[in-house]
């Protein structure tokens, strides 16, 4: 247990410490930081299934000037974290990640205010034509910050918190359970919603009931239905380079 939460703990520090997020972006996304967990934890396909539902609520998820609705990386990392200790239904991760969420917020503001303290250094050491100085106080505080944020609380919770969530989960009535599994069901569907709005596009429409229709009815599975989905994307993009060219030329 104690190489698993050193393994989260530092998957936790990186998917929250911005110097990772230059590398890829695929690092604030539940379903990458959960599957990393999932692996660590030893269940990767339940971790995978747990982090896919905590994703899908959050397909509309944005920042903008610095605010979030919810830290999407804590999300991923403490609900497939926390589904995989429970034992619970990978429907249910949702339910675990979205307080999380909520209290990821105060700690990615606390963590954007204690940085803006070794950028002002940075300012100094950029007068003082300190090149290392620089280097040194945007990469080593940062990451250590996120460290004592995220990292710490991520593997208390699966070095101490394995027993204690699953005889917490067994005192919970079957029908809060239940419950909690509805509520799990309709947040992808929000998450989706939110996407649709915020892409705002009617000609766009067609296309998710194209999606739907082909799930729904014609039985063809998530592969199937990315595939296609993304010949369409190749298909739609080759063909408004064709008309840019042509009208260039023109």
């Amino acid at each position: 247990m104690l190489i698993q939460a050193l393994l989260v703990a530092l998957i936790a520090t990186m998917s929250s410490w911005w110097v990772t997020h230059t590398i890829t972006r695929t690092w604030l996304y539940p379903l990458w930081s959960g599957f990393l967990v999932a692996l660590a934890m030893g269940e990767p396909i339940k971790g995978m299934m747990a982090a896919a539902y905590i994703n899908l609520a959050y397909l509309g998820w944005i920042t903008a000037g610095g605010t979030m609705p919810g830290n999407l990386m804590v999300a991923g990392v403490f609900g497939t974290a926390l589904t995989l200790l429970s034992g619970a239904d990978p429907k249910m991760a949702i339910t675990f990640a979205v307080p999380f969420s909520m209290l990821g917020i105060l700690t990615w503001q606390a963590y954007m205010t204690i940085n803006s303290l070794w950028v002002h250094r940075a300012d100094r050491y950029a007068e003082e034509g300190n090149l290392k100085g620089i280097l040194l106080m945007n990469w080593i505080p940062s990451g250590i910050l996120s460290f004592i944020l995220n990292g710490i609380p991520a593997f208390l919770m699966v070095y101490y918190g394995g027993g204690f969530m699953k005889r917490l989960l067994a005192s919970i009535p079957q029908s809060l359970v239940n419950g909690f599994n509805v509520v799990g069901a309709l947040m992808p569907a929000l998450g989706i919603a939110m996407l649709l709005d915020y892409i705002g596009k009617k000609n766009l429409i067609p296309y998710y009931l194209i999606g739907f229709f082909a799930a729904t009815y014609l039985k063809l599975d998530i592969m199937a239905v990315t595939v296609f989905g993304a010949l369409i994307a190749i298909i739609m993009y080759s063909k408004e380079n064709l008309f840019s060219t042509k009208g260039g030329e023109a």
